[in-house]
């Protein structure tokens, strides 16, 4: 009944408003001021600051259904996602104080909220710098990565747990830094084995995005100094230190099972060609290093190579240079 009685006053003032002035009868419309607040806002719409904070409202109070708060989640993401990320995101996340809360919705018990929380969080930082340094005050990772490692985490937590990974690891070294201290990198590696396939592509892309090195050292004057965009160094040694490699190519030459029927581990297609390419990615910035792969990973390539020899890798998009790699490290 109120919203019908809101439509009818929106009737009359938009009907005031159409009397042209020169009119004998004409009676001066009432002013903006004097309508109700909330027809304002159906006329114009509520400022974007204004429906984050609403969506927040509803998305930690414990009294509304699940539903409720899920749905609040979604149109919070949406809405982040169409922002324009210089004006809108970083701006209000910080201003309305609501990396905190939602962060600490990443930790529900309830699993669709916690996933949904992840959602936002990964869209918010996805390529803006931003928003990515208002997230590393919160020293997040350690929720992360319990997201990520947890046994009680369901396959969709784990997987947006990867996609805020994604979205502020990537060029950005001051995350990696900071990942690294939070001991991220052990519960990396076990995702590579993780049940659910989705899982084990997201962190095999994550990995070799993380080794590409940043275009901007090509530059004259980057020598000197150590580009904010690079994590190729800092990925490279972790990956040393952890014994990842190892589990890459084991990963593509003896795949773990998953899926519903455990019992079968089938290779995945998507995922070798991640993986692979992860590989030939670490394996080209060993250029004129004297270390040694270590005999098994050399006994995975020669498996790896004999797989694909009749084709020299084009099923997984590798170019020949490319091939040659594996061949070289094979040896």
């Amino acid at each position: 009944m109120a919203s019908m009685a809101k439509m009818r006053d929106l009737l009359a003032w938009s009907t005031e408003h159409q009397v042209p002035p020169t009119d004998p009868n004409y009676v001066p419309p009432r002013p903006l001021g004097e309508l109700d607040p909330g027809l304002i806002d159906m006329i114009l719409g509520k400022p974007d600051a204004v429906r984050m904070r609403d969506a927040m409202a509803i998305a930690v109070d414990e009294s509304k259904s699940e539903d409720d708060r899920v749905t609040a989640l979604d149109d919070m993401e949406l809405l982040i996602e169409s922002l324009d990320n210089a004006n809108g995101t970083p701006q209000h996340m910080e201003v309305l104080n609501l990396w905190r809360p939602i962060l600490n919705l990443a930790t529900s018990p309830l699993p669709a909220i916690s996933a949904q929380a992840l959602w936002v969080v990964g869209t918010a930082v996805q390529n803006n710098p931003k928003s990515q340094a208002a997230f590393l005050k919160q020293e997040p990772f350690p929720t992360i990565i319990n997201a990520l490692s947890s046994d009680k985490s369901t396959n969709e937590i784990r997987a947006k747990a990867l996609y805020v990974l994604s979205g502020a690891l990537r060029h950005n070294r001051e995350a990696v830094v900071k990942f690294t201290e939070a001991k991220g990198w052990k519960a990396l590696k076990a995702a590579l084995e993780d049940p659910h396939i989705t899982v084990r592509r997201k962190t095999a892309f994550l990995l070799n995005s993380l080794l590409l090195p940043d275009a901007s050292l090509s530059s004259p004057d980057s020598s000197t100094t150590t580009s904010p965009l690079q994590t190729s160094d800092l990925t490279r040694s972790a990956i040393d230190s952890h014994n990842i490699l190892p589990s890459l190519t084991t990963s593509v030459v003896n795949p773990k099972p998953f899926g519903r029927d455990a019992s079968k581990a089938e290779p995945d297609a998507d995922y070798e060609e991640k993986a692979v390419r992860g590989v030939v990615t670490y394996l080209e910035g060993m250029k004129g290093s004297q270390t040694d792969v270590g005999e098994g990973v050399k006994k995975d390539l020669r498996v790896m190579l004999g797989e694909k020899g009749t084709e020299r890798g084009k099923g997984w998009g590798l170019e020949e240079e490319e091939w040659d790699v594996l061949q070289r490290h094979a040896e």
